[in-house]
């Protein structure tokens, strides 16, 4: 698991220069990619079993209840009555529709495999002017999930390097630790507020280094900016740290 993560921090070094478009065109292609690889190796197999077992089923269901149509059918016609119910006609209608609809879908399978390759094209057409939609949606109209989550994932990739950056820090550096009387944890959020979305849980005895900027917030809450041991920089209050 380890050497997985060292890899993805090395890969995500060698992107992070790269614009921020180009990244998120990156992420979008390799994620869209991946779902159109199963969608055209495991859905279609699942799905035209599925189709079968249904028609198998549909032939179990349906074979006892035409019998005994045909059984009240005859009862009728023995008593001088020669026209159909408009319900048998349902019935039988119902019946043959269904069968009707997956002897299509299982026809669809079977043309499949003659044009797998112009599937397997215009799929990956389809997938590519999907991506560059989407990333142009989302730098055009960067929404506040888009945003946290993107902070997250690079604050997350890049943590051992921030971690190699703290531990150089100056020894004169103030270090903090939270109250004795938050032994169940403490909050690190993204802004000096109560509002702000929260980047980390700080749990006890966790050392957090003091980036030397202090915020008050409307409340008068003061606001300290720290960094965690592995890296994840944001703002803890200060009525439940103590300088260590």
């Amino acid at each position: 698991m380890e050497s997985i993560l060292n890899q993805l921090f090395w890969i995500w070094s060698l992107i992070s220069v790269l614009p921020e478009w180009l990244r998120i065109f990156l992420a979008l292609f390799v994620v869209l990619q991946l779902a159109r690889l199963i969608l055209l190796y495991m859905v279609p197999p699942i799905l035209n079993l599925l189709c079968r077992l249904l028609k198998k089923m549909l032939y179990l269901i349906s074979y006892p209840i035409m019998a005994l149509l045909c059984t009240m059918q005859r009862s009728r016609r023995e008593a001088g009555k020669a026209g159909i119910s408009v319900w048998i006609d349902i019935i039988e209608g119902m019946f043959a529709l269904f069968e009707s609809f997956f002897n299509k879908i299982i026809q669809l399978f079977m043309k499949r495999k003659r044009n797998k390759t112009r599937i397997k094209r215009w799929t990956f057409y389809s997938a590519t002017a999907l991506v560059i939609l989407l990333t142009a949606a989302i730098m055009n109209n960067p929404n506040e999930w888009y945003t946290e989550k993107w902070k997250k994932a690079e604050v997350w990739l890049n943590q051992e390097h921030v971690h190699i950056q703290a531990s150089e820090a100056s020894p004169d550096q103030k270090e903090f630790i939270l109250n004795k009387k938050y032994e169940e944890g403490g909050n690190i959020r993204e802004a000096p507020t109560l509002t702000a979305a929260r980047l980390y849980t700080i749990t006890n005895g966790e050392i957090m280094h003091f980036l030397n900027e202090e915020q008050v917030d409307s409340k008068g809450i003061k606001w300290l900016k720290v960094q965690t041991a592995n890296g994840i920089e944001g703002w803890i209050s200060a009525l439940i740290v103590r300088e260590k």
